[in-house]
């Protein structure tokens, strides 16, 4: 088999199908209807205010620019971006999501973002959006089991510039799934698609992007070991008094105390690619 001959985009699909199938969640977007999470996420993501400055000082930004930023979440990247830029659209399906960061934005004083509800998708670049946008950025957001045509989407709503993030190798979060899965499940976790199988999306389609890799810090506190269960149980599936237990203890075996808390830590790989739309068309 050579390289010209694999379908890369049949690749990614099959990888997300099987990963969605293992974790039982419905896909992305399902796991943050909740208000609650949707929250929780956003203020752990203002605990490392570093992290999302220096993502938005790599993009291209000016004062009259105008930014798509797909599977936004509570806004993370979108609101600081719109105090910087002339607008910004933010995509999120996700309820929970769209509610916080239409109250985030509200709190900032923002009033140059808009917030469309729907999947990438599911949406219609000309009817849905008011672009093309100088800048499409797509976040930690490529749950998409067709990339290639959300990819050509994204090329399509731009006018300059596409910048995606996503992940290189085993997350820190992944771990303790491929670890704990055969025990709590009696068969191994299988991961979703990650930056190799992109990269070679991309270059299938005659995009040769720009490449940057940078370690990401993965810190979660709990205040005490039923915390770190009542986030973990649904994430792991554990539905029977077995299941419990052996959550539990792998949770009481790798989280490390501090400060009366308990912490759970782990270094990521991300990656990011990015390339001018003139490429891809």
């Amino acid at each position: 088999m050579t390289y010209t001959s694999i379908d890369w985009n049949a690749v990614w699909k099959d990888l997300s199908e099987k990963n969605i199938e293992c974790r039982g969640s419905g896909g992305c977007a399902a796991i943050w209807e909740s208000k609650e999470k949707a929250r929780t996420y956003l203020e752990r993501s203002q605990e490392e205010p570093e992290q999302t400055r220096c993502t938005i000082d790599g993009l291209p930004v000016k004062i009259e620019s105008t930014v798509l930023d797909i599977g936004a979440g509570p806004g993370v990247l979108a609101v600081p971006l719109a105090r910087r830029v002339a607008r910004v659209t933010a995509v999120e399906p996700a309820a929970g999501m769209a509610e916080v960061m239409t109250e985030y934005a509200r709190g900032e004083g923002v009033s140059n973002l808009s917030i469309v509800r729907k999947r990438w998708e599911d949406g219609d670049p000309a009817a849905d959006l008011d672009g093309p946008y100088d800048i499409v950025i797509a976040s930690y957001s490529l749950g998409m089991p067709d990339i290639r045509a959300a990819i050509e989407k994204m090329c399509e709503a731009s006018s300059r510039w596409v910048y995606l993030f996503w992940f290189a190798g085993t997350t820190s979060w992944e771990q303790g799934m491929l670890d704990l899965w055969p025990r709590l499940h009696g068969k191994e976790y299988r991961r979703g698609p990650k930056a190799d199988t992109l990269f070679n999306v991309l270059y299938s389609m005659g995009i040769c992007p720009n490449v940057e890799t940078s370690w990401m810090e993965y810190t979660r506190r709990f205040p005490d070991l039923d915390a770190a269960m009542s986030e973990f149980r649904e994430q792991y599936r554990v539905t029977s008094p077995v299941q419990e237990e052996v959550l539990r203890e792998y949770l009481a075996a790798t989280f490390s105390e501090n400060e009366g808390g308990l912490l759970h830590t782990g270094t990521t790989t991300r990656v990011k690619l990015w390339w001018e739309v003139d490429g891809c068309r």
